[in-house]
């Protein structure tokens, strides 16, 4: 209880200035009550009575107006007074910030200034000590560009400070372009091995062609009578052409070609000497060696 009653015997903030408010309040509630129905204003009484409601409502609310102003003109003052007097101190005190801010910000210019000429040099130093990889690939085969990429990845990025994570990025970039380019140098050497193969072995044939002597066209023979058949080789005849056989030269290409026919196929040296002659003049386009 004693609570409640220190509560209701504590004055509350202003209640003398509000006093005059509290009354207009009050007269509002009557005011309502008078006034709150809106009469017929085309008769005549109930434009009388409007008249009459009009009046007294504008006379409470320039009233309760002019309390307002009048309660709060000391407070505007008031404000008024320590809004100039802010004012006044803070001028003077960005006065003396001023030179401070002015002084700040030279040296925050300056340290910007060569923090940008640094990250210049860095970005220099890893165009030379990165990107130029890239130059430097150009023209390079597959073992050049390996030797190459060896070096990339050992590039050390820990010393690029303000731009480290910008120099990780360009090296993976070259890494990367440096990998595809030793892949296709990879794949142009490989056909172009194979091209050499074929060239090669194109002209290897051309050659064992044109180190075969010409065949001699066939003479014409004279009609006559139906011939006699004609007696078997002599045994000693194939023998004599082996043992000449034998005696040609290993480098002779011809001679090359009857050893390997005969070591393959196991045929004699007349059958081998046979079917050579056969292949040179074109007769036989296509074997099938079988052991």
């Amino acid at each position: 209880m004693s609570n409640a009653a220190e509560k209701l015997d504590t004055p509350q903030p202003y209640a003398a200035e509000l006093v005059e408010l509290n009354d207009a309040e009050k007269q509002l509630a009557e005011l309502k009550k008078r006034y709150g129905p809106v009469p017929d204003y085309t008769t005549k009484h109930g434009y009388e009575s409007g008249k009459k409601a009009i009046q007294a409502l504008t006379r409470m609310r320039t009233g309760t107006d002019k309390a307002r102003l009048a309660i709060t003109k000391p407070h505007r003052d008031f404000i008024d007074m320590v809004n100039q007097r802010a004012k006044g101190l803070i001028g003077e005190v960005e006065q003396l910030e001023a030179p401070h801010r002015e002084a700040k910000r030279e040296v925050d210019e300056a340290e910007q200034r060569a923090k940008e000429a640094r990250i210049a040099q860095l970005r220099e130093r890893l165009e030379k000590e990165v990107t130029s990889y890239l130059d430097t690939a150009e023209g390079l085969d597959s073992t050049g560009l390996a030797g190459l990429i060896d070096e990339a990845e050992a590039i050390d990025t820990e010393g690029y400070f303000d731009i480290t994570k910008e120099a990780e990025d360009e090296k993976a970039r070259v890494l990367a372009t440096l990998r595809e380019r030793h892949a296709a140098a990879l794949e142009r050497e490989r056909l172009a091995a194979e091209r050499e193969e074929i060239e090669w072995e194109r002209a290897e044939l051309e050659r064992l062609r044109a180190a075969q002597p010409p065949t001699e066209p066939a003479q014409p023979t004279e009609p006559s009578n139906p011939a006699e058949p004609s007696e078997p080789a002599d045994l000693d005849d194939w023998a004599g052409l082996g043992s000449a056989l034998q005696d040609v030269p290993a480098a002779d290409p011809f001679g090359e070609a009857l050893e390997d026919l005969q070591a393959v196929t196991g045929l004699d040296a007349s059958q081998a000497v046979d079917v050579l002659s056969a292949i040179q003049r074109g007769d036989i386009r296509h074997i099938s060696l079988q052991q």
